[in-house]
């Protein structure tokens, strides 16, 4: 492995020379700064990247925290994410904390000890008060989960006013009894926002409430299943379902075949997040398009300019525009 001294000893130049075309740190004479480069490229020499990040004071990474990659939605934001981030010459590091405090804990001490830039914050479990102390002192944007109550900035869509939308395409054909289902972490903004959204607009409707404020269930198909089995043994009379995410609209689709249902003919459904299951299943389910590779493109060049202390006023509320996709599940 080849040394800096010996990039130096090739090139007839001093080490500090060499550290100086290496970080393009100081106004170096063309002819030496081409004789130390063919050096470095006849050794094939490669900088210690740590020791480069110390004298430059960045990383160039930064982090995402997120609950896990088993939600499409999340890919969508993080490929959004790394498009930027690479045009940037930014790396990510994408870290799933399960909700998991301990492990989020850990993750965040490498924001604290400088070993990345900054933090995008897709999930977390966070009190509003450990957010402002994080945003206080380092670079961080908070992405699709946010706390309203916090200082620090966010990039999301606004899940009521979404919510509201697309159970109206429930409500105009005639529908009056619909279920709410929802599975995973109920405390979120997404989760209560779209609860809020369905609870307002049943009793706006003089509508039927008929699913109560939902509990912690695993994320996922499995659940979307269990979920509709409840609800039809309590509410056999059910016309339509508003489920919070395409991939438990699958599951509640599934279940309704099981019982001899149809979709759309014998109940309707939609769903969340326009991700791929939406299109996949059969029938096609009517959904929210929420651009979230764009949310994390926004979000990921807002950090950077946090990170490269802009000094332009940055808004601390950024809502994305949503659009409502319909297809065959209703």
């Amino acid at each position: 492995m080849s040394t800096i001294e010996q990039v130096a000893l090739l090139a007839k130049v001093s080490v500090a020379t060499v550290s100086r075309v290496i970080n393009n740190t100081a106004k170096v004479n063309e002819d030496t700064r081409l004789r130390v480069e063919n050096a470095i490229k006849k050794l094939n020499y490669q900088p210690n990247a740590m020791g480069v990040m110390l004298r430059r004071e960045t990383t160039g990474l930064v982090l995402i925290l997120l609950h896990s990659v088993d939600n499409p939605f999340f890919s969508s934001t993080v490929q959004g994410i790394e498009r930027i981030a690479h045009e940037n010459n930014y790396n990510v590091l994408i870290c799933n904390t399960y909700g998991d405090r301990e492990r989020e804990s850990h993750y965040l001490k490498m924001l604290k000890n400088h070993l990345v830039d900054g933090v995008l914050l897709l999930s977390n479990t966070l009190t509003v008060e450990e957010i402002n102390e994080l945003d206080a002192q380092y670079p961080i944007v908070q992405v699709i989960e946010y706390s309203e109550e916090s200082k620090a900035a966010y990039f999301s869509v606004d899940f009521y006013e979404a919510s509201r939308s697309i159970l109206k395409e429930l409500i105009l054909p005639g529908h009056k009894n619909i279920a709410f289902v929802h599975a995973g972490s109920v405390d979120i903004i997404s989760a209560n926002e779209k609860y809020r959204a369905y609870r307002d607009t049943m009793i706006e409707n003089d509508l039927p409430v008929l699913t109560p404020r939902p509990q912690d269930v695993v994320f996922g198909f499995a659940s979307g299943k269990q979920v509709t089995a409840e609800i039809l043994s309590n509410h056999p009379d059910v016309e339509a379902f508003f489920v919070t995410s395409d991939l438990i609209a699958c599951g509640v689709i599934d279940e309704l075949n099981a019982h001899g249902y149809q979709v759309p003919q014998d109940k309707a459904v939609v769903g969340f997040d326009n991700t791929i299951f939406a299109y996949l299943s059969h029938p096609s389910i009517t959904s929210i398009e929420l651009n979230s590779f764009q949310m994390g493109s926004d979000a990921m060049s807002f950090l950077l300019k946090k990170i490269r202390h802009c000094k332009e006023e940055l808004k601390k509320k950024n809502f994305l525009p949503y659009e409502i996709i319909k297809r065959n599940s209703i």
